[in-house]
């Protein structure tokens, strides 16, 4: 009877184990030859989960990113309008709304372009761990009225007497180069520590994707040009011929800026939705693999939820017969 209890209990503790996970208790020994199959299937599974898993900090990395450059793209918005409007009028009122504008921007963009997330900057490409942009204004501004003065002196003229066509001389030769992605990634006196080089993952067996962005980009050292020029030169004493060129090219940096973040948003949202497709292959691969595991592996709930009833009776008389037989005596029939 003790043999009967004990095989009962461990009879229960398995049929209990099959009826509350729906599969067997032991693999090994309700499969055999094919518990290997079982242990692939599992192992494949676990995969498929892993790579979703990296793909949802994926997701999370480029999300944040779109919203840096949608950030980004509304401030030269901004700064487009302001311009525009002091096209019309050079009233020192509309000069300083300008260059409160473009300061505004700047200062905009470098905070957004070091944006960390999980630990990692978001525009640095793979030097993640590196802070992208150093804010360089007042040595450029600088450089740039250096250049101004030396660039008219040349001329034979003071800065106030250039023309609109020698002012945009000044900045197509001397002022944008000065924003070239040589200089902005110069070791030493450029703005930018972040690599060219985007990040690239894995969101599946045979697909890697790019799945960042970077602060060397056009549209990033167009806001610069436009938002330091604007700066640095609409506070010098310029005729309004020169300053309605300044302002022009301005506006044009400020709407290749706009073009460039654009750009950029388009290359990550071609990510984030190969990303969405993989994920959605990956589930159905998923799927199939967990049914077939649930075929392999599966017992049948109501046959196990039965065994189980059946065992609590048994092991019931059981354990009724042992009580009494506990309970018999030779008194009881002396």
């Amino acid at each position: 009877m003790r043999l009967t209890i004990r095989q009962g209990q461990n009879q229960m503790t398995k049929a209990t184990m099959e009826a509350t996970t729906g599969v067997y208790a032991d693999i090994g020994v309700s499969l055999g030859g094919n518990a290997a199959r079982s242990v692939d299937f599992s192992r494949e599974v676990d995969r498929i989960d892993t790579i979703k898993s990296s793909n949802s900090l994926v997701t999370a990395r480029m999300e944040s990113s779109q919203l840096g450059l949608s950030k980004m793209k509304d401030v030269g918005d901004g700064l487009v309008s302001k311009l525009t409007a002091l096209q019309g009028s050079h009233d020192p009122g509309s000069i300083t709304v300008a260059i409160q504008s473009a300061t505004s921007a700047l200062s905009t963009m470098m905070d957004t372009a070091n944006t960390m997330v999980n630990g990692e900057y978001l525009f640095s490409g793979i030097n993640t761990d590196v802070q992208p942009l150093t804010d360089q204004t007042t040595a450029t501004s600088a450089d740039i009225v250096t250049a101004l003065n030396t660039y008219a002196t040349g001329l034979g003229k003071g800065v106030s007497d250039l023309t609109g066509d020698e002012m945009e001389t000044f900045i197509t030769t001397m002022v944008e180069p000065m924003f070239s992605e040589a200089n902005w990634t110069n070791a030493t006196t450029g703005w930018s520590q972040a690599s060219s080089q985007n990040m690239t993952s894995r969101i599946s067996n045979s697909e890697v994707i790019e799945s960042s962005t970077n602060a060397n980009s056009d549209g990033m050292r167009y806001m610069a040009l436009a938002s330091v020029m604007t700066s640095a030169l609409l506070g010098q004493d310029l005729s309004s011929d020169a300053m309605s060129t300044v302002s022009k090219q301005a506006i044009s940096y400020t709407t290749k800026a706009t073009s460039g973040l654009v750009t950029q948003a388009s290359q990550l949202g071609l990510s984030q939705e190969r990303v969405k497709k993989s994920n959605d292959a990956l589930d159905a691969q998923s799927n199939i693999i967990k049914n077939k595991l649930v075929d392999l592996q599966g017992v049948d709930p109501y046959e196990a939820s039965t065994l189980v009833k059946t065992l609590e009776t048994q092991l019931e008389t059981a354990y009724t017969i042992v009580s009494k037989i506990q309970q018999l005596s030779l008194v009881n029939y002396l």
